[in-house]
C-alpha cells in the first residue's frame, strides 16, 4: 500500500494566533476564508467555463472532500459506473478522519449478524430520537415525536448504513477480518447504556482491520488513536487508487455553477494561488468537507457555547456554509458540534489541537471552576462533559466554567500517569509544560492564577475568584467523603461510566485526594471534534432550500452539513458512521439522476 506525502496527517501541529484569524489561515496554508460574496453561485454564462469555452474537467459526480464521507461517496459512485472526480483543499487526503480514532458506528452491522445479535430497527430509531431531539421526544407518539423529515433521516441511516459498509468491505475498506471475533464482548461499547431506549449496548461500533485482525498497522510514530484513523483513510485511499478515481489536491471549491433552471451543473475551484479550475458535474456535486471548527468567526456567531479549538483539520473553515448560502440552502443545527474538551494551552498554541481530551485520567482527581467548585461528572462522556463549560451565570454575567482546573495528587500520577510529556498526567519523572505543581492547595491556587494571568488576553480575562482556595478545600473534603462512601451525591460520578477498572474503593472512579502534596493542576477548555451544522439535507442526502425543497444536483454528507444526528452523540464512532452512511446515500441518489443540461 502506497504511503506517500498524501497519506501524512494534515494540520495537527499548525500554529495559530487566536487573536488573528488571518494569520492562522495563512499559517495553515489554506488561504483567506470564504465569504457570502466570494462564494456566490454563478450561472453558466457567468462562469469561467463559459468564458474560456470549455470545462477543465468533466465527470458524472464531483465529490468535494477526501475524508470518510467523500471517499465513500466516490467509491460508491464509481462502483455504479459513474465517472467521479474528488477535490481536496489540503495538500494531503483524509481530513479529520485521518486524525480520528477510526471507529464508525453502524447499527445492524455484519458483525452483529455473525453473532446472532438482533438490532431492532424500532429500538434504534427510538434511541436516536431520544438523544438527538430530547425536547421533542415522546416514546408514545408517532415517530417518537420527531418531525417527519428528521425521522426519515434516521430511517435512511439505519436502513443504509449496514449495506453501505458491506459494499465497502468488498472493496477492502473497513473491518476485513473474516468470521466472528470477540469484539462484541470487549469493553468499548455504545454510550448511554443506562437509557431504557438503548439496546443492545454494544456491537454497533466497528474499526478497520486487516484480514488477520490487526486494527492499526503501519505508522507507529502515531498515537494509537491516530493510527486507527490513518489506517481507515489508507484503506480508502488504496481502493480509490485501485479504481483510478482522480483526486486533485490543493483544489479549494469556491462556488457552484447553475443552469437557467437553477440546477447545479458544475463547480469552480481555485488552485495554485488564484487560478480558477472548472468542473462539469453531469449528475451532481457532493460536498463531504469538514465543519467550521477552524473558523473562529463562525464558531463565535453560531455555536451555543464558547470553545477554544478542536481536533478538526485546519482546513475545516466552514466553506460549505458560505457556498450553500449562496445558492439558497437552508442552514440548520448550527449551534451543535461533536463536542470534546481540550487542554487549554494546546488550543491557545494552535486552534487545531492534536487530540481532544477524551477521558480524564485517574481516581483521586477532580475538576473545579473559577470559584473552586466542582461543576460536573469528570468522568462523563466527552461530548456531554464539554457542555458543562457553556454554563452562563446570569447573576454575575460570566462563564464560571469556561476554564476548568483539573487537580490530582501524587498517588494518582503514579498509578495513572502515561508516557506523554505534553499531556495532562505524565508519569513520575517526566514533565509536561501544561502541568503545574505545588506542595499545598493554597500554593497550587497561586500558581494556577499566575498562569491564567499570563494568558488572560486570550480567555476573556478568566481568573480565579478570591475565595477559590477555601472553596477548593471544601470541594476536596466533600469529594473524599463521596469516594469513601462510593456514591457521588452531587454529580453521580461512576454511576454509569466506570472508566477506571482498578477499583480500590466502592466507586471505581473515585479515591480520596491526599491530605498532603505535591498536587498537580491542568487547565481544560471547551472544544470540538468538529462542528455538525451547515446546509440541511433530506433522507437522500439532497441539500434543501429554505422551503425544504431539494436543490437539484447538490448533495451533502459529513461534518459540513446539518447532521441528522441533531444534538446527539450516540456513541464513539457516530461521527464517521453518519459520514460513511450519508456519503453512500448521496452517491446512490446522485448517480440515479438524468444528466442535467448546461443550457436549460
Amino acid at each position: 500500500m502506497a504511503k506517500g506525502d498524501d497519506m501524512q496527517k494534515e494540520g495537527a501541529h499548525e500554529e495559530e494566533s487566536r487573536v488573528s484569524r488571518r494569520d492562522f489561515l495563512r499559517v495553515a496554508g489554506v488561504g483567506p476564508v470564504l465569504t457570502a460574496a466570494t462564494a456566490a453561485a454563478v450561472t453558466f454564462t457567468e462562469s469561467t467555463a463559459f468564458a474560456q469555452n470549455r470545462w477543465d474537467h468533466e465527470a458524472d459526480v464531483v465529490v468535494v472532500g477526501s475524508g470518510a464521507a467523500g471517499s465513500t461517496a466516490a467509491l460508491i459512485a464509481h462502483q455504479a459506473g459513474a465517472k467521479t472526480i474528488m477535490l481536496e483543499k489540503a495538500s494531503s487526503v483524509g481530513g479529520t478522519t485521518a486524525k480520528s480514532g477510526g471507529m464508525y458506528w453502524i447499527p445492524n452491522n455484519f458483525r452483529m449478524h455473525e453473532r446472532g445479535v438482533q438490532d431492532s430497527r424500532e429500538n434504534c430509531l427510538q434511541f436516536m430520537s431520544r438523544l438527538a431531539y430530547p425536547t421533542l421526544y415522546n416514546p408514545k407518539a408517532p415517530r417518537f415525536g420527531m418531525p417527519e423529515l428528521e425521522f426519515s433521516c434516521f430511517e435512511a441511516f439505519y436502513d443504509n448504513a449496514g449495506p453501505i459498509v458491506a459494499e465497502l468491505r468488498k472493496m477492502e475498506v473497513g473491518d476485513m477480518q473474516p468470521g466472528p471475533t470477540d469484539y462484541y464482548a470487549e469493553a468499548a461499547g455504545d454510550r448511554y447504556a443506562e437509557l431504557p431506549e438503548h439496546f443492545p449496548h454494544r456491537g454497533r461500533s466497528l474499526y478497520s482491520s486487516t484480514v488477520t485482525g490487526d486494527r492499526h498497522p503501519g505508522n507507529t510514530s502515531r498515537t494509537y488513536n491516530e493510527q486507527n484513523g490513518w489506517f481507515l483513510i489508507s484503506q480508502f485511499r488504496a481502493a480509490i487508487r485501485a479504481r483510478g478515481i482522480e483526486v486533485l489536491l490543493k483544489h479549494r471549491a469556491t462556488r457552484l455553477v447553475l443552469n437557467r433552471s437553477r440546477e447545479v451543473i458544475g463547480i469552480e475551484a481555485t488552485t495554485d494561488g488564484n487560478k480558477t479550475v472548472t468542473f462539469r458535474a453531469r449528475k451532481g456535486v457532493i460536498f463531504a468537507t469538514g465543519g467550521f471548527t477552524a473558523n473562529p468567526e463562525l464558531c463565535l456567531n453560531y455555536l451555543r457555547g464558547p470553545i477554544f479549538g478542536g481536533c478538526a483539520a485546519a482546513t475545516n473553515q466552514g466553506d460549505f456554509v458560505y457556498i450553500g448560502q449562496a445558492i439558497g440552502a437552508q442552514l440548520a443545527n448550527m449551534s451543535n458540534a461533536w463536542w470534546g474538551p481540550c487542554i487549554l494551552e494546546h488550543a491557545l498554541a494552535s486552534r487545531t489541537v492534536p487530540m481532544a481530551y477524551f477521558s480524564t485520567q485517574g481516581d483521586s482527581m477532580l475538576q473545579v471552576n473559577c470559584e473552586g467548585k466542582r461543576c460536573g461528572d469528570e468522568k462523563r462522556y466527552y461530548n456531554d462533559r464539554t457542555q458543562v463549560h457553556f454554563y452562563f451565570d446570569p447573576n454575575r454575567t460570566r462563564y464560571p466554567n469556561l476554564v476548568q482546573v483539573m487537580i490530582y495528587d501524587e498517588r494518582c500520577r503514579e498509578k495513572f500517569g502515561v508516557d506523554d510529556t505534553n499531556g495532562a498526567m505524565p508519569k513520575p519523572g517526566s514533565k509536561s509544560p501544561v502541568v503545574m505543581t505545588a506542595d499545598t492547595l493554597e500554593d497550587l491556587a497561586k500558581v494556577v492564577d499566575a498562569r491564567l494571568a499570563e494568558i488572560a488576553g486570550k480567555t476573556g480575562n478568566f481568573r480565579l475568584d478570591p475565595d477559590f482556595t477555601d472553596n477548593l478545600k471544601d470541594a476536596v473534603t466533600r469529594f473524599n467523603g463521596f469516594a469513601n462512601a462510593g456514591v457521588d451525591r452531587d454529580f453521580h460520578r461512576g454511576a454509569t461510566t466506570p472508566l477506571d477498572p482498578k477499583a480500590e474503593k466502592p466507586n471505581a472512579t473515585m479515591y480520596p485526594i491526599s491530605p498532603t502534596g505535591p498536587y498537580y493542576a491542568v487547565l481544560i477548555g471547551g472544544g470540538t471534534l468538529d462542528t455538525k451544522g451547515g446546509p440541511k439535507i433530506n433522507a437522500h442526502g439532497q441539500v434543501l432550500d429554505t422551503e425544504n425543497k431539494p436543490i437539484p444536483g447538490l448533495y451533502g454528507a459529513g461534518n459540513c452539513i446539518a447532521s441528522p444526528s441533531g444534538q446527539g452523540y450516540f456513541s464513539a464512532g457516530a461521527t464517521l458512521g453518519y459520514a460513511i452512511a450519508y456519503g453512500g446515500i448521496a452517491a446512490k441518489h446522485a448517480i440515479a439522476q438524468k444528466v442535467r443540461p448546461v443550457s436549460s
